[in-house]
């Protein structure tokens, strides 16, 4: 959480251990309710500190964008889906096959219906978004953890164990500088902005490429017409 270079601070640390039969992946190790839970305890500790209006910067994996239990699942069968669409609105013909049925669905979902997150932070007065895919260089978290596991590799040693190795991270943890997590979430921030204008360059060059290209079809147009040409003297063929 960035508030300044003397109080910004990590919320919510949690370490797990899988078990042995489990991927080595933190990823495969929780699911969505899992993350829910979480981040419910997030929104809370926020709540504690007397933060409002928060941007919460989250990826793009499954189980941050889990939809609420209840939506539609291109499982169901068509008279679940028919039932959905009527009490979505959706008109419908009730000989129109489940595939369909399960089209307009998908179409009313996705304009209406947000991951389970988005609403928990938004009825708390917050705000989720989430980066463009393979750009974790503007996940402030992947930067902290970076430093993190820089520190704790340093201490590594033959004789190193991995509660050694538990503890040191906890440490770690507990005692990240404020200077480093505001440092994180600034550097972010510029990254965030050097993209934008780079994107609306790009837009900006487009349009104008796409007007000189218009501009210069008129202007063809306009040299192929015979709309004004004066033909009274002229013996060939026309």
């Amino acid at each position: 959480m960035a508030d300044g270079r003397e109080n910004s601070k990590l919320l919510t640390y949690e370490a797990f251990e899988g078990g042995r039969k489990q991927t080595k992946d933190y990823h495969g190790m929780f699911d969505h309710a899992y993350f829910v839970a979480w981040f419910q305890r997030l929104l809370d500790e926020a709540d504690s500190l007397g933060k409002s209006n928060a941007i919460i910067v989250l990826d793009n994996a499954k189980y941050h964008k889990g939809l609420p239990g209840n939506t539609p699942k291109g499982s169901w069968t068509k008279q679940k889906m028919a039932e959905a669409c009527e009490a979505y609105g959706i008109k419908i013909d009730v000989k129109e096959f489940r595939s369909t049925l399960w089209a307009k669905l998908k179409t009313h979902i996705a304009a209406n219906i947000v991951p389970v997150i988005v609403q928990l932070a938004k009825d708390r007065g917050h705000e989720v978004v989430f980066t463009p895919p393979y750009h974790s260089d503007m996940q402030p978290i992947e930067m902290v953890w970076a430093y993190v596991k820089g520190a704790v590799g340093w201490q590594y040693n033959t004789s190193t164990k991995f509660p050694d190795v538990r503890q040191r991270l906890d440490r770690e943890f507990a005692g990240l500088p404020s200077r480093v997590v505001f440092d994180c979430i600034n550097h972010t921030d510029r990254e965030v902005v050097e993209m934008a204008a780079y994107l609306n360059a790009v837009d900006d060059a487009d349009d104008a490429a796409g007007a000189a290209f218009s501009s210069e079809s008129e202007s063809e147009s306009d040299a192929d017409s015979c709309d004004d040409c004066d033909f009274a003297d002229y013996d060939g063929d026309v």
